[in-house]
């Protein structure tokens, strides 16, 4: 993020009217860390009450915010590299019916050039984690636009 003397960056939910993402900077990732006052996502945009479980995404050159909303379904938000953009993209991922009606907290990985999301599936106290590949051509497959 230019002009904040930082290499790393975290988002995560807080609460100020409802919960939002906001983010934090540190130089070094261990100490010095600042953080925005200003919610990086807000909830109205998506037409929700509250948004949690952010993760950040970098794919074709941008950076995302992926994240879930209180409506159980996952959503998407660029931001660019300096977060100055805050472009909301839509949904993402709808439960499907092994997801038992609620799906939340993405997290993404990849391992020989194959993609994938894990995520917490079914409602909050009784949830489990599924794991989701992307399949070629598809907007998480490596080198597929966003």
């Amino acid at each position: 993020m230019p002009g904040r003397n930082n290499k790393y960056v975290m988002v995560f939910m807080g609460v100020k009217g409802g919960r939002r993402i906001f983010y934090g900077w540190s130089p070094n990732g261990w100490d010095n860390w600042q953080f925005s006052a200003t919610p990086l996502v807000n909830p109205e945009r998506d037409g929700l009450t509250d948004i949690s479980g952010p993760t950040v995404v970098k794919r074709n050159g941008t950076t995302y915010i992926a994240y879930h909303g209180n409506d159980g379904r996952m959503r998407l938000t660029e931001f660019g590299n300096d977060f100055r953009q805050e472009n909301h993209l839509g949904v993402f991922h709808s439960p499907i019916a092994s997801d038992r009606g609620r799906v939340a907290a993405p997290s993404f990985g990849s391992e020989n050039g194959t993609e994938y999301m894990f995520y917490e599936a079914g409602a909050r106290l009784s949830a489990r984690i599924c794991i989701a590949r992307a399949v070629p051509g598809s907007a998480l497959a490596p080198g597929a636009a966003a």
